[in-house]
């Protein structure tokens, strides 16, 4: 099975806090890299979690608060001294093309990499990128300003075969391509079952993150299903007025929106500089949704 794995580079609302930094995420899927926002310090969190920086292949932008942002400036010219050749996207709201110009010409530098921004706009779960391997797709979040979530999807379009199998019906090159691709295999008039020389395809795993936003039922949708959700959890009920004000959510507003989205596990983060570590919120969506798990900064799933 390929790797699939989730690296909680920052988990901190609006400012660096107790240790934490501000929102950023990376996905390693199969040794290439998803980032997830960029607030500030991220470029110290890639080198601390080892997130191969020249492997970062896309990087995905919720929304153009300070956050969530303010790290990308250093990541995107940091490639030019780590001689990267690859190209790199960047995704993310209106407004996000003219920011990261104005990073390059004040600072009378351009990147000697492709650099692709793509700026989006979206009123429902849409398609902003894929290869054979994942589909990214965006959707509308609930907040202050044009903000995203995205929701990645692994792609199984093929079954395994079974190596006793190859040796079993002694299956040649084009037999196993075939077997692979559901076909069953015809021989001389008689019929070997697919199924019954390849393993079953693996269950697709998916993840989806949810930050800014204020609780918000219509984006349970987009999230359905999936293997794991990060949701926002700002606060606790104590400040839920604050949160509805602010266009964020608390712990058990984002233990709702998993239980109506039918996810396996929720990740809670955004804390609050008034949580020192983040345990308030965690607990009250832990209470709410059982498989909840708290997101810190070095937090590492294995989906």
């Amino acid at each position: 099975m390929k790797k699939f794995a989730l690296t909680v580079l920052g988990s901190s609302a609006a400012m660096p806090a107790f240790g934490r930094f501000t929102s950023c995420q990376a996905i390693n899927y199969n040794e290439n890299y998803y980032l997830i926002d960029a607030g500030e310090g991220a470029q110290i969190r890639i080198g601390q979690y080892k997130v191969k920086r020249n492997k970062i292949k896309c990087i995905f932008i919720s929304h153009l608060h300070g956050d969530h942002i303010f790290g990308l400036p250093g990541i995107l010219t940091s490639f030019n001294h780590f001689d990267r050749k690859t190209p790199l996207r960047v995704f993310g709201p209106k407004g996000l093309k003219a920011y990261i110009e104005l990073i390059f010409k004040m600072g009378q530098s351009k990147p000697r990499y492709e650099l692709i921004v793509e700026e989006i706009e979206v009123n429902k779960l849409q398609e902003v990128w894929t290869n054979h391997e994942l589909s990214v797709k965006a959707f509308p979040l609930h907040h202050r300003i044009e903000t995203y979530g995205y929701r990645f999807d692994e792609k199984v379009s093929s079954y395994n075969i079974d190596p006793a199998a190859i040796e079993k019906y002694n299956l040649d090159y084009d037999e196993i391509k075939a077997a692979k691709a559901g076909q069953d295999i015809v021989r001389d008039g008689s019929v070997i079952p697919y199924k019954e020389v390849v393993f079953p395809k693996a269950e697709p795993r998916s993840y989806a993150y949810c930050s800014d936003t204020a609780y918000d039922v219509s984006i349970v949708e987009y999230i359905r299903s999936v293997s794991a959700l990060y949701h926002e959890t700002t606060y606790t009920e104590e400040y839920v007025a604050e949160a509805k004000e602010r266009f964020h959510s608390t712990g058990k507003q984002a233990a709702k929106i998993a239980t109506l989205a039918k996810a396996d596990l929720l990740i809670t983060g955004h804390y609050s500089a008034r949580y020192k570590v983040g345990e308030e919120p965690f607990a009250e969506a832990l209470e709410h949704f059982p498989n909840t798990h708290k997101g810190y900064d070095g937090y590492m799933l294995d989906l």
